[in-house]
């Protein structure tokens, strides 16, 4: 899938250049963590976590795979990279920046299924 929003882009190759950023997208491609898990794995200060979590969360490079709520009643979400690989091409006009989108759980076992039914 290509990228064509400006916006995007700009935010993608922002967080590509930023070493908690990549830390966070790197962490979560192949399974789902909280923000308390990202900061002690990847060494992150927690505040800064939270702040690169919400940025990234909010042009699409993190999704909410899944909200818990604790036994306590605390609510908290697990994060995952909206993408599994990013390809980028430079050429003389622009940036053309291509992505593999990172399917969750149950987007694969409904495609399984539906191809299991036909």
């Amino acid at each position: 899938m290509r990228i064509t929003g400006q916006a995007v882009q700009d935010a993608l190759i922002k967080s590509l250049a930023d070493e908690y950023c990549r830390k966070i997208i790197l962490g979560t491609i192949k399974k789902a963590q909280s923000v308390e898990e990202l900061s002690h794995s990847e060494n992150i200060p927690i505040s800064t976590t939270y702040r690169r979590v919400n940025e990234m969360k909010d042009v699409g490079i993190l999704t909410v795979e899944k909200t818990v709520l604790t036994e306590e009643g605390k609510k908290f979400e697990l994060y995952r990279s909206a993408f599994k690989a990013i390809h980028m091409d430079l050429n003389q006009a622009e940036i053309l920046i291509d992505v593999e989108l990172n399917e969750d759980v149950a987007t694969r076992l409904s495609r399984l299924w539906a191809s299991m039914r036909a």
